[in-house]
């Protein structure tokens, strides 16, 4: 058995490096015109036409609308269960922010041609969950610690979208999100810090 895996691994190898460079950045979603690697990598250097896109902006906005999605959920939820006015307020702000983001990045991918995804992704699904099983003043600090963590990951994956998407209108979109996301940041690591310890 154990030689039988050591032959597989190269060729394990072998199909994980044919995966990687088929999906890689570099490649063009929407542009069917493209011939080679050259012109897929020139295309690429942030001056997609308006009907082009790489993977990676079509990843970026996809996440993008699922996360948008986890917060006017996880939002319903805190002015539910919150017990303070902060995490209540919270809740708020998150419901009506992200539900205007979400008419836009999905106007966006609609009109690129990308897929609309109608749920958080499994993972946000099951914090989902999680953070619902807490009452009281424990769900008002786990639902804002939460808050906290999703935001500054929010932040860095709109910085990388602004930084390395191919897609003007998607970048512009990743760039208009930020002063929002940061604006949540902070309004989860205040109703955080008044929770105490």
């Amino acid at each position: 058995m154990f030689r039988r895996a050591v032959r597989l691994l190269p060729l394990l190898a072998a199909a994980l490096l044919v995966g990687a460079l088929s999906t890689g950045s570099f490649a063009v979603a929407g542009d069917r015109h493209s011939n080679s690697h050259s012109d897929q990598v020139r295309l690429c250097d942030k001056s997609c036409n308006e009907h082009q896109f790489s993977a990676w902006d079509e990843q970026w906005l996809m996440m993008s609308i699922q996360g948008d999605l986890f917060e006017i959920q996880g939002g319903k939820i805190a002015q539910a269960k919150g017990t303070t006015q902060k995490v209540r307020d919270l809740g708020a702000r998150l419901v009506k922010d992200h539900s205007e983001s979400l008419k836009k990045a999905t106007d966006l991918a609609k009109k690129l041609g990308i897929e609309v995804p109608g749920e958080p992704s499994p993972t946000q699904q099951w914090e989902l969950r999680a953070v619902q099983q807490f009452k009281g003043a424990e769900f008002d600090r786990w639902y804002s610690d939460l808050e906290v963590q999703d935001h500054k990951q929010d932040i860095k994956e709109a910085q990388d979208e602004v930084d390395k998407g191919c897609n003007h209108d998607v970048r512009e979109d990743a760039e208009d999100e930020i002063p929002t996301l940061q604006e949540h940041l902070r309004l989860a690591q205040d109703a955080l810090a008044s929770l105490g310890s």
